[in-house]
């Protein structure tokens, strides 16, 4: 969805974008789950909750807004930005284990 809002035109299937959410509902909370304490002790994990917060708080307000008026280049900008952020957060939890 970012892409086209920057002109890249794509045969964007939303099945896709739905399975990977779920994808990601599901796995997330089995990982936290496992071990809380762990993750809760990991400073790489607040700052991807962090990021992920702002990713989500941007899609339903300004990026929503944006898609809505058609344009929001800056919008796809920010939200490929925070979500490359909280991947990046997620990444670096292994890094960061106590």
């Amino acid at each position: 969805m970012d892409l086209q809002l920057l002109g890249v035109r794509l045969a964007a299937d939303s099945r896709w974008t739905r399975l990977g959410f779920a994808v990601m509902l599901t796995t997330g909370p089995v990982m936290f789950f496992s071990d809380i304490p762990r993750y809760l002790a990991n400073p790489a994990f607040r700052v991807k909750m962090a990021f992920l917060l702002a990713a989500l708080i941007s899609h339903f307000t300004i990026h929503r807004k944006a898609v809505r008026a058609g344009s929001g280049r800056l919008a796809a900008i920010l939200s490929m930005a925070l979500w490359t952020c909280v991947v990046l957060g997620g990444r670096a939890i292994a890094d960061f284990d106590l």
